[in-house]
């Protein structure tokens, strides 16, 4: 690795970890520094030895980090060896970042081998190689997000509140303080910060509703995500499915500010993105739906399907042969996926 972030990730203990899954056992695992510090490897040096020494240099390191590092390499950690719970400092966590630092190609190419083919040949991970190309992967991301900054110095600052918003997540204080030169943004700073991002990506009214339910800390990092998506990716990328998994709220923010029609007349973003009947035109030419069959009340059920589905209720549709069914679920689809370009 060159000299880039060198005084940050000099502060850094890489870690990586082997695990058997069905046992949850820890069978192998390396910890890794940015120099020429000797390594800390369990395949030469015996587990248990090995974790003693893991201890000992985590006492001195201000940012252990790793890839999907804390919801599996450090709770293995500290459910092998508990008292690490109480010495882990400020932890990073380089696939957290990954979606904010890459929005349109969230999976970085360098982890795990993925492109070399020795996974297709039977390699078994190396955890010392795995933990170095952690810092590869991590200062990719901090050259990321000081691109980002030149054209767009608000998102820094946006994301910079809300991925410190819960317990725990003092390493990516570091990480922003680090690329901003600047402590976490006050609330209102980042939520105009935020406004910024979003105008013209969303409907207006539910910016506002969803910026108003941030005081909530577990909302923070779900917001960073849709916000990345929206205004960095959008119909071009797929939501790592380990986000949705993780942070379900992120999908519901997106589908909340992008693809729920407010109902207010005045609200460009709907008019133009979540009306039925401006969205058949646009895709079909057609300037109205078909009048028949109708539903109770009189309305045309193509029309009904169309307006129910846009809104994101799941819906049954049953129509005869020859009312144009295939509508039904076209003008949604596109609708909800190709919105104006970030």
């Amino acid at each position: 690795m060159d000299d880039r972030h060198r005084t940050f990730l000099s502060k850094c203990l890489s870690i990586d970890l082997e695990v058997n899954p069905s046992a949850a056992r820890i069978f192998a695992f390396a910890a890794v520094w940015c120099d020429n510090r000797s390594s800390i490897n369990s395949r030469t040096g015996g587990l248990e030895r090995s974790l003693d020494q893991l201890e000992n240099a985590i006492l001195a390191v201000e940012h252990p980090i790793g890839h999907n590092f804390l919801h599996h390499d450090m709770e293995h950690l500290i459910a092998r060896r508990p008292r690490l719970s109480k010495i882990i400092r400020a932890p990073v966590d380089t696939l957290w970042l990954n979606p904010l630092a890459f929005p349109r190609n969230p999976y970085h190419h360098l982890v795990k081998h993925y492109q070399d083919g020795r996974l297709a040949t039977g390699h078994v991970n190396d955890p010392e190689m795995d933990a170095r190309l952690v810092f590869d992967v991590f200062a990719n991301q901090l050259d990321a997000f000081q691109e980002i900054a030149k054209s767009e110095p608000n998102v820094l600052a946006a994301y910079h509140y809300l991925t410190t918003r819960m317990d725990g997540c003092g390493g990516f204080d570091a990480v922003f303080r680090y690329l901003r030169g600047a402590d976490c943004p006050p609330r209102e700073k980042a939520l105009n910060a935020m406004r910024q991002m979003l105008e013209g990506h969303g409907c207006i009214r539910r910016i506002e509703e969803t910026l108003g339910r941030l005081d909530n800390p577990k909302n923070g990092w779900p917001m960073a995500y849709a916000l990345s998506w929206i205004t960095g990716a959008g119909g071009d990328s797929a939501m790592p499915p380990w986000v949705r998994a993780q942070f379900r709220e992120t999908s519901l923010i997106i589908r909340h500010l992008r693809d729920t029609s407010c109902k207010d007349p005045c609200c460009a973003w709907c008019a133009e993105q979540n009306d039925p009947v401006r969205a058949l035109d646009k895709w079909f030419g057609f300037q109205s739906f078909r009048p028949f069959p109708v539903d109770a009340d009189g309305r045309s059920l193509q029309e009904r399907i169309v307006a129910e589905a846009m809104s994101g209720t799941s819906v049954l549709g049953i129509l005869p042969t020859g009312t144009g069914k295939s509508l039904c679920y076209q003008v949604p689809a596109l609708s909800r996926l190709i919105k104006p370009e970030p």
